[in-house]
This record gives C-alpha cells, sequence and structure tokens, in this order.
C-alpha cells in the first residue's frame, strides 16, 4: 500500500500548482526520494476551491496568483503522469478569514454558520459572543488558527454544504483519496450558539433555560485563564464530539456511493490528552479515556470514529524525535516527540486501522538532519509518513533529508 505521501498547500505553493511543467520537475525529485502520494490542498482554510464548483467560490476570487481555470484536473493529471497517487484535502470546518476578508466567504455571508464563542469580556466577566466580532474575548483551551472563521458542525445547513463540496471532487475528478483537515471545533470555547445548546438539550432530555456555568464557567485565576467544571459539562462535549462523529460517517456514506474506489483519510493532531478540546473523537470506540476532566469516559468513547475511516495522518509535530530526547528537555509528556505520538496513537486507535505519521518541516530548521531521523522513526512507529509541507523541500532543498526509509 502507498504510503509515503507530501502535502502540497494551496497557497504555499501557487507557483507549483499554476505552473504544470515546474510542478512536474519538482514531482521528479519527490519521487526519487520515495515519495508515492501527493496530498494537496483543493479547499482552503479561506473557503476557497481550486475547481469550478457549484457550491464553493474558485480560489482566483480571492488571490491574483490563479486564473479562474480548472487547477485540481490539471495537477491531479500532472500528478497521475509521474506515477503517484493523488488525495484531494478540503479544510472543512472554515469558511474564512478574518484578519483578510471577502464578501464569498461563507463565514462571513452565511447567518448563523460562523462559531459563537463562550470566554471573558475585558471586564471578565462570562460573555457569549460571534466569532466575527470584533470585541476582545478571553478564552480557554482554544487554538490560534491565524484568523480563520470556525463554522459550527452542528449546523444541518453548513454540514450539507461541506458534504456537497467533497461529494463534487469525489464524482468528478479522478482522485484516489480525499485527506480531510479541520474536522473540529476550534477548541472548548465553541460552540455556544443557541442553535447548539437547543440541540444538545433535545438530544439530552434536558428542558428548560439552564446556565452556562452548569457546562462551565470560564474564570481568572492568578491572572491567568482557568475552567471550572459544571454537571453538564461532560454531556456537551461528548455531544460536540458526536457532530464530528456523526459528520465522518456521512462522509462515509458518500465515499462509499461513488461508483469508484476512493480512499477516505482523516487528518488529525496525535495528542490526543488534548483533544477533547476540539471534540474530534479519533480514536477507537473500545477506548476509554480516563483522563479527560469532567468526562465520562464511556460516554465519550461511544464517539471514537476511526472504524469508519480507511487510514488516519496524525501530526507527529514536535522537534524532538525519540522519547528520550523530550524527557531530557523536560517535556510536559513523553508524548511530545515523534516517538511517543506513534505510541500513544497506537494506544488510543488500538491498531484498528493504519496511521501515517505526519511531520511539520519547518519545526527541523535548526538540524535539518533531523528530518531524516523523523522520517525513520514515522515509519517505525506507524505505518508510513506524511510530510507537511512540499513548499519547505522546495524553499530549502531538504529533498536529501526526506528520502524514504530502506525496507
Amino acid at each position: 500500500m502507498n504510503n509515503y505521501f507530501v502535502w502540497v498547500d494551496m497557497g504555499a505553493n501557487r507557483k507549483l500548482i499554476t505552473n504544470p511543467a515546474l510542478f512536474a520537475e519538482v514531482l521528479d525529485k519527490c519521487v526519487a526520494c520515495g515519495f508515492d502520494s501527493v496530498t494537496m490542498g483543493v479547499k482552503n482554510t479561506a473557503g476557497f476551491v481550486l475547481h469550478p464548483s457549484h457550491y464553493a467560490p474558485h480560489i482566483a476570487h480571492y488571490s491574483d496568483d490563479f486564473e479562474e481555470k480548472d487547477y485540481l484536473k490539471q495537477c491531479i493529471d500532472v500528478v497521475h503522469e509521474k506515477g503517484l497517487k493523488f488525495y484531494a484535502a478540503p479544510d472543512v470546518f472554515t469558511e474564512g478569514n478574518k484578519k483578510k476578508p471577502h464578501p464569498l466567504m461563507k463565514g462571513l455571508t452565511q447567518p448563523g454558520w460562523a462559531c459563537d464563542v463562550y470566554g471573558l469580556d475585558e471586564n471578565d466577566e462570562p460573555v457569549v459572543q460571534s466569532s466575527l466580532s470584533e470585541k476582545p474575548l478571553q478564552v480557554i483551551g482554544s487554538i490560534d488558527d491565524f484568523g480563520e472563521i470556525f463554522v459550527n458542525p452542528a449546523n444541518d445547513e453548513v454540514v450539507e454544504y461541506e458534504l456537497a463540496i467533497i461529494e463534487e471532487i469525489i464524482n468528478n475528478y479522478d482522485v484516489d483519496g480525499i485527506a480531510l483537515d479541520r474536522v473540529r471545533y476550534v477548541g472548548i470555547s465553541s460552540d455556544f450558539s443557541p442553535l447548539s445548546i437547543n440541540k444538545w438539550k433535545q438530544m439530552n432530555g434536558i428542558e428548560g433555560d439552564i446556565d452556562l456555568a452548569d457546562i462551565y464557567r470560564p474564570v481568572k485565576k492568578d491572572g491567568k485563564m482557568d475552567i471550572e467544571y459544571g454537571k453538564y459539562f461532560s454531556s456537551f462535549n461528548t455531544f460536540r464530539a458526536q457532530m464530528i462523529h456523526d459528520f465522518i460517517v456521512k462522509v462515509r456514506q458518500v465515499v462509499d456511493n461513488a461508483n469508484k474506489k476512493v480512499e477516505f483519510i482523516d487528518y488529525t493532531g496525535s495528542w490526543y490528552p488534548l483533544y477533547y478540546l476540539m471534540a474530534a473523537n479519533w480514536a477507537s470506540p473500545d477506548h476509554i479515556e480516563e483522563n479527560y476532566p469532567a468526562t465520562d469516559g464511556r460516554e465519550y468513547a461511544k464517539t471514537g470514529y476511526i472504524r469508519h475511516v480507511d487510514r488516519i495522518m496524525s501530526g507527529f509535530y514536535y522537534e524532538d524525535v525519540e522519547i528520550r530526547e523530550a524527557e531530557e528537555h523536560n517535556q510536559p509528556a513523553y508524548w511530545y516527540s515523534v516517538e511517543g505520538s506513534g505510541v500513544i496513537a497506537d494506544k488510543v486507535i488500538r491498531g484498528e486501522r493504519p496511521i501515517l505519521g505526519s511531520l511539520f518541516l519547518d519545526q527541523y530548521k535548526n538540524d535539518p538532519r533531523n528530518i531524516q531521523r523523523a522520517v525513520d522513526m514515522c515509519f517505525k512507529k506507524s505505518q508510513g509518513c506524511m510530510i507537511f509541507d512540499l513548499c519547505y523541500l522546495v524553499r530549502n532543498d531538504w529533498f536529501q533529508y526526506a528520502k524514504r526509509p530502506q525496507e
């Protein structure tokens, strides 16, 4: 099975995507390194796509580097000519960017799509506000996604839209697979919209108004953000994870209904002990996580979705390659290493699906020789490797450090 992937980000690799001859030259170097698959970002976090779509706006509307043409088909043809497999990678629950807004961004134009977030205002008072608001908000456990506008996975309109784009790509293009990114919440602060709260209450038989402090209360302690868990925290966070689980199941149905063989890959972080914050439970439903705060492990385990995908790309995003290095550098846990990431990913997936250890190359810029060590470790501790991103290989000429290990 193909198991050495290189990721091609739409923006960072725009010169290659728009120039098939140059792209072909670079792919020759990838083939020489032993790569067998290309994963290309085909819908970016701002919501724009590389192909003429019935649903999403074309990237040419957002970036002058692109013309309004079918770059998806063009790139698939080049990749296949080189004997590589092509995986289309749409960013899912992100539909815009507050730092670079555009009138075609669905997160800005579709009412109720952007997540409502829960935190403390400038007076340290708990509030819920739209993520589009310019008012400052202090939140707990959210990832800084560079101004990206996350949309609500509990919103049926959002789900139908994202599924339509995925189905359009699968049915209309000669892709070997899809690799989904950002099938998650931005963090524990979202989504607290009336839609989500009401849907959660209906699913759990909760009647009447509730105090959000009964889910959790954001507080300041010693000048730092902290959390006080309420009686409904487990129920509400499990509901969020159920929304992600249900979306993955629907994608599985789209893939299975296609009139051709298409592999389904999901891309997540490997740091499972913290992943309840994003409510993406990529584990086996047989894995009972006992360390999640204020959470019923058995109920949360039911949202595990690994059996609905074919493989998973797991971000082993750490500079330390070996566990012993993480320990020497006093990292918080053994899994703050490439080796440890492989251990914990296998622990929670329980061998039910193959894992592709994934590396963020820019983390090794101080000593690029560690790229080869990290690649070797991915093949040792998982069932393959994904390199993020091609632009770093090209820009720094790091191909020599990214050779596939000898069998």
